[in-house]
């Protein structure tokens, strides 16, 4: 099989790199194929995916790769796409995917924040601060300030009783929480408009399909 395999791509081309080469082979390969196709397409900028199936390419891969490309003018490498990802990669995926049961007490002052999904069973005080990335529910007691969404996720929710809390934020969608009659079964999301707006955790499924399944999987 060879290291280096060229297939056209609506966008492009797939460069596949085979993952049982050696790298010796692999960037040999590639020297040469690239060569070729600049000697076969003289005119036009061309754009390249590299796909590594179960190879992770170092930094050093990496930079060799680019020093080669950098050699043709008119070729970029668009993305390179492996099957595995590094233990980093995938502690951060698994944490954005996590649900976190919290408890305690987070007082005025303190700032508690989690990645992923909060189920929130302490209790907040005013001007303390509870925020996830993800979605919070909150089946303790809420004084402070809520911010759901905290890395701009306009998909995540707050639900749950609010009525004591000072201030609640999705994304970058803020209200003040002043007299009202919110219950333990208020969620509270943007719409259509970008505006918090308040309706009832039963319609969470309806409104949030991906959120509510897995919830249920929980």
């Amino acid at each position: 099989m060879d290291a280096v395999i060229l297939k056209g791509r609506k966008d492009g081309f797939e460069l596949q790199l085979a993952d049982d080469a050696s790298w010796e082979a692999i960037f040999a390969g590639l020297e040469t194929l690239l060569h070729k196709l600049a000697s076969d397409t003289p005119e036009g900028d061309v754009e390249f995916t590299l796909t590594t199936g179960n190879r992770l390419l170092s930094m050093d891969q990496q930079t060799q790769i680019q020093r080669i490309f950098d050699r043709f003018a008119r070729f970029e490498v668009k993305t390179i796409q492996a099957l595995v990802a590094d233990t980093a990669t995938l502690k951060a995926q698994c944490l954005a995917r996590s649900v976190h049961l919290v408890g305690g007490i987070i007082r005025s002052g303190q700032v508690q924040t989690y990645t992923g999904d909060v189920l929130f069973l302490g209790t907040l005080h005013r001007s303390g601060t509870l925020q996830a990335t993800g979605s919070i529910f909150v089946m303790g007691s809420v004084e402070g300030l809520l911010i759901a969404g905290a890395n701009g996720d306009q998909q995540a929710v707050i639900g749950g009783d609010i009525s004591h809390a000072g201030q609640i934020r999705i994304a970058d969608t803020v209200e003040i929480i002043e007299a009202n009659d919110y219950s333990a079964q208020t969620l509270t999301y943007i719409n259509d408009l970008h505006i918090l707006e308040h309706g009832q955790v039963a319609a969470l499924a309806q409104l949030r399909p991906k959120l509510f399944r897995k919830l249920e999987d929980f």
